[in-house]
């Protein structure tokens, strides 16, 4: 079955993507990736993150983070393709509002895995948040979104974290 995907830039003021090859079956890389709710322990730019709610691997799924160097956001599931991907709103952050991200994974042969990342987002507080996105910002988002795209890589291929997992009934 053939799926047909809208750019997440069609509606929204800024927009770009990354893509990696991943050495490892795509099932290997789902099971990393459909782990939503404990990027904190292969994201380093992720010191805390946990579910928010009772639905996991869904439509509707959230989870909390807490990004080094940006602040605090929450981000909701709002489409989950089982074993594909999925897509994500996430909250406001200084300038940023309106953000969408979308992780597609695609089989490039039995060993390898394709991850695109799309990111778009508006920009609020009109000619104060235009600077603001203009002069930090657009700088720090392209440069992290690769490099998230590389500590996913190195997660997949060699299987260490960069933080343990939490026990069950730690505190966030």
């Amino acid at each position: 079955m053939t799926t047909q995907k809208n750019s997440l830039k069609q509606n929204k003021q800024h927009g770009f993507n990354a893509i990696i090859n991943i050495n490892a079956p795509k099932d290997q890389v789902w099971a990393v990736l459909e782990d939503f709710n404990n990027v904190y322990t292969w994201a380093p730019g992720v010191s805390k993150s946990h579910g928010l709610g009772n639905k996991q691997q869904e439509v509707g799924a959230a989870r909390y983070c807490k990004l080094a160097d940006f602040g605090e956001i929450d981000e909701v599931v709002t489409e989950w393709i089982e074993g594909n991907g999925f897509t994500y709103t996430v909250s406001a952050l200084g300038p940023l509002h309106n953000a969408v991200s979308r992780w597609t994974l695609t089989k490039v042969d039995a060993n390898t895995t394709q991850l695109e990342v799309e990111f778009a987002y508006d920009i609020r507080f009109s000619l104060f948040g235009k600077m603001m996105h203009a002069l930090v910002m657009q700088k720090k988002l392209h440069s992290s979104l690769p490099q998230t795209l590389e500590d996913f890589k190195r997660r997949v291929e060699t299987g260490k974290l960069i933080r343990p997992y939490k026990t069950s009934n730690a505190v966030c």
